[in-house]
């Protein structure tokens, strides 16, 4: 699935992004372009406005929770959960390196504590799986300790 989240959903699309999901963020919105891109890129428009014609790729989130936002997304459509596997920030998927690549790259600490990294060749961050880790696996209710690409 592929999805195009609206300035009202910002929180969702991020965590839908920890989740591996391809999600387009859009601020401010631009309703006309949003449609034009959802229909010619195959996305799903997630909004919470009531303004956007009938259309079936147009998805109205109802609660205004982003964890209840993003049950009524897992429940509409077949997720494929890869967590970890794009940026939080800028969507583009993560590419894993070798520790020798991060040196001088994350702080010093951070190099000697941790072992696997990724980079975001869209925005340039490094991610490891740093104290946030394990309470993001919570808070998105992820169980598999063993994710194939780490996230700070």
């Amino acid at each position: 699935m592929r999805f195009i989240a609206d300035f009202m959903l910002g929180k969702l699309a991020r965590m839908l992004r920890l989740l591996g999901q391809d999600v387009i963020y859009v601020k401010p919105a631009d309703r006309n372009g949003m449609l034009k891109m959802a229909l010619e890129e195959g996305r799903v428009i997630l909004t919470r406005s009531h303004k956007l014609p009938h259309h079936p790729s147009i998805f109205i989130i109802k609660s205004q929770d982003w964890r209840e936002q993003l049950e009524e997304v897992k429940k509409a459509f077949p997720l494929d959960i890869n967590p970890f596997t794009r940026c939080s920030i800028c969507n583009t998927k993560l590419v894993e390196v070798p520790k020798p690549e991060v040196r001088g790259k994350v702080p010093y600490h951070v190099y000697e504590a941790h072992d696997e990294f990724a980079y975001c060749p869209g925005c340039g961050r490094y991610y490891w799986k740093g104290t946030h880790y394990e309470n993001i696996k919570k808070m998105l209710g992820i169980e598999d300790a063993n994710n194939r690409t780490p996230n700070n």
